[in-house]
């Protein structure tokens, strides 16, 4: 069976449009060598797949903004991974900016991070890591990159030991450079997940999780993307596997309770930072629970033992 060829997305787009600035540019300029970077990765690329916003803006059009980079994979986290992918990516990291055309860009990683303790110790059921890259023009400012002191950095998480249905090769340019990284149905499958975990998150901690940029994503991939029956199929079914390795059991009307649209609401309008013009939050949520509802909630999961029997 023949691999499925990869989505084409012109990146340069998304780096050109903050051009004017100059803080931003650069920003993206390193986001793109980072993705480059980690998608060459030997042994590792093929397994670490993007996720969030960065992929939400890259691929998917979104205007909003977020500088964090979010990846899941399917390592184990071994207790040396963080040393070996730290050293890996020291090494990918100025090969990728030569390729690209960035010459003037240093990147390093700065921090790694294991979370919420090492990796190896036991009671961990979804472990991460926090990475830093950080980075600055040559010829200034490279004195504080080497000793770890950048000002500039862009966030890493890489989360493990999610379920996974649907990966596809996302490439930069029709022959520019390749990573890998949720499907569209994936993506939308873990974004209902959080809106529902940020109630179960919520009953066991004081501090609330609010999680008003999935309710944002999901309308717009609703609106620009909508998934056709086979699609909302696939959705659901890693929506499912998804909640089960966090303890959750949704249901059809799961949406429906008033604490997730609270949770969401409470902080919407800070999303105009990131957006510029921001929808209203009820046309957004109409849309959330409309894609929600049009799962196939009452397909059957499994066939029953007497499924062909008379």
């Amino acid at each position: 069976m023949s691999e499925p060829m990869p989505r084409v997305v012109d990146i340069a787009l998304w780096v050109d449009r903050a051009r004017r600035d100059p803080m931003a540019y650069v920003e993206r300029q390193a986001t793109e060598i980072v993705l480059t970077a980690i998608g060459g990765l030997p042994g590792y690329g093929s397994h670490i797949y993007l996720k969030g916003g960065i992929l939400m803006a890259v691929v998917y059009g979104s205007p909003r903004a977020t500088a964090d980079m979010d990846f899941t994979t399917d390592l184990a986290p071994s207790p040396e991974l963080p040393e070996t992918l730290r050293k890996a990516l020291d090494d990918a990291l100025p090969r990728a900016a030569a390729r690209l055309g960035y010459p003037d860009l240093a990147l390093r990683v700065q921090t790694v991070r294991e979370r919420p303790r090492k990796f190896g110790s036991p009671g961990t059921s979804f472990p991460a890591l926090d990475v830093k890259v950080a980075y600055a023009r040559r010829g200034s400012g490279e004195g504080r990159l080497a000793s770890g002191q950048a000002p500039h950095v862009i966030d890493l998480e890489v989360s493990f030991n999610e379920p996974m249905h649907a990966i596809e090769v996302i490439r930069l340019g029709v022959n520019g450079p390749s990573f890998a990284a949720y499907a569209l149905t994936d993506l939308l499958a873990e974004k209902f997940r959080a809106l529902l975990q940020q109630v179960t998150r919520n009953s066991h901690r004081q501090q609330r999780v609010y999680r008003r940029q999935d309710e944002y994503d999901i309308a717009h991939l609703a609106t620009r993307f909508p998934p056709d029956e086979n699609e909302r199929a696939a959705i659901l079914a890693s929506f499912r596997d998804k909640c089960r390795a966090r303890g959750i059991t949704p249901t059809a009307d799961s949406l429906h309770d008033p604490r997730i649209a609270e949770r969401a609401r409470a902080e919407w309008n800070s999303l105009r930072q990131e957006v510029g013009t921001l929808p209203d939050f009820d046309e957004c949520f109409v849309k959330v629970v409309a894609l929600y509802s049009s799962l196939p909630w009452e397909s059957r999961v499994h066939p029953s033992p007497t499924d062909g029997q008379p």
